[in-house]
């Protein structure tokens, strides 16, 4: 019953608007995959007892709360792979947080390879989430390197300017650079919108652009990068603990990492409703991608992909990890797209540590009318 009442909160955050009123209790978003596994758990267990027909109490548990249940785990064992043939379109979305600009990964070589993955990959439509130009020549450092692999069309919707030495100390004194989302593709492109998500920074912003595919045929394509907690290092290190002892200023540590959690879950939520409210004047089929901080069945979930469907939901397998850090749980990037228009092909998100976060592929097919 415990496991029941763990799922059914975790359903009621999915649809508790907190973007007014912070709530503690949106944070059982981050566990929805946990209380799934919790009831499947009992599920088979009741069925290897005498009492087979309590398995029944997590079976209803788990169809009542089907939101969140379908979008924790992947099942599709055949389609985890983003197969070549028989696809229109390939789409790779990747917060490659700054190209390891500030050599997080302790690998010099790191930026190199995120190019040499992208160009191994060749996705037609490659969308970019903390991507950056410098300030004083904005086709500098990778425009035209991408270019150069055959992506001929490309848009930058602005988040905001940083001193680039703040990120890396061999940076002169006066070099800034513009991060944001940047889309490149083998399609022309046209329409460009940055639309604001915070009314009170310029900061956050949802990215729209026209994709002409050929035919006659056109889709609305849409990159965001929402909200982030922003956790120090020492935080993130803190939340990795496994060990059983704890530091003795664990409560106030858990109590600044919760007050993060919960506003920026709440920050998150307004940007969604945003994103629901331009979504619903969309009137060109749609794909919006990128990284969405938040999990699978969350609010910020359901909100951002309204009647969109899940790529990784539809083709993935397993968990579907694509942060690296804290728990092999953590799926808070997506590729939603419109399934009236296009059939999902193949998903997938490669583990490679070029960022925090994992590269999610997808390919697509036109539907035949």
């Amino acid at each position: 019953m415990g496991a029941v009442l763990w799922l059914a909160l975790c359903t009621w955050a999915a649809y508790r608007d907190v973007s007014v009123n912070e709530s503690i209790l949106s944070l059982f978003s981050f566990s929805n995959v946990f209380a799934v596994a919790a009831n499947v758990f009992f599920l088979f267990f009741w069925l290897f007892t005498q009492r087979k027909k309590f398995s029944l109490i997590p079976l209803a548990a788990l169809l009542l709360c089907f939101s969140v249940t379908k979008a924790s785990f992947g099942v599709n064992l055949l389609g985890a792979t983003v197969k070549a043939e028989d696809q229109s379109i390939k789409v790779m979305t990747w917060n490659v947080h700054l190209f390891d600009l500030g050599e997080w990964t302790k690998n010099k070589h790191s930026k190199n390879k995120i190019i040499e993955f992208i160009s191994e990959q060749a996705p037609d439509i490659l969308c970019l989430q903390e991507y950056y130009v410098d300030a004083g020549n904005v086709n500098e450092p990778y425009v035209e390197l991408l270019r150069s692999l055959g992506y001929n069309y490309y848009e930058f919707s602005i988040e905001d300017d940083y001193p680039k030495r703040n990120i890396n100390i061999e940076a002169g004194a006066n070099e800034v650079i513009k991060v944001g989302h940047a889309v490149f593709s083998k399609f022309p492109l046209s329409k460009m919108h940055r639309y604001a998500l915070d009314p009170k920074r310029n900061y956050y912003n949802l990215m729209g652009v026209d994709v002409d595919l050929g035919e006659q045929k056109k889709i609305r394509l849409y990159v965001t990068h929402l909200q982030s907690v922003t956790l120090s290092n020492a935080e993130v290190a803190y939340a990795e603990e496994k060990t059983t002892k704890l530091p003795t200023k664990v409560e106030s540590k858990t109590k600044g990492i919760l007050t993060k959690l919960i506003l920026a879950s709440s920050k998150r939520a307004q940007q969604a409703n945003i994103i629901d409210s331009i979504m619903d004047k969309a009137t060109l089929p749609a794909i919006i991608c990128g990284d969405m901080n938040d999990m699978p069945g969350s609010y910020v979930y359901r909100k951002v992909k309204g009647n969109l469907s899940d790529a990784f939901v539809n083709k993935g397998f397993g968990f579907g990890r694509t942060y690296r850090n804290i728990f092999p749980t953590l799926r808070i990037d997506y590729i939603f797209y419109d399934s009236k228009f296009f059939t999902c092909k193949g998903y997938s998100s490669p583990d490679v540590a070029l960022s925090d976060h994992n590269p999610v592929l997808a390919s697509f097919s036109i539907k035949k009318y």
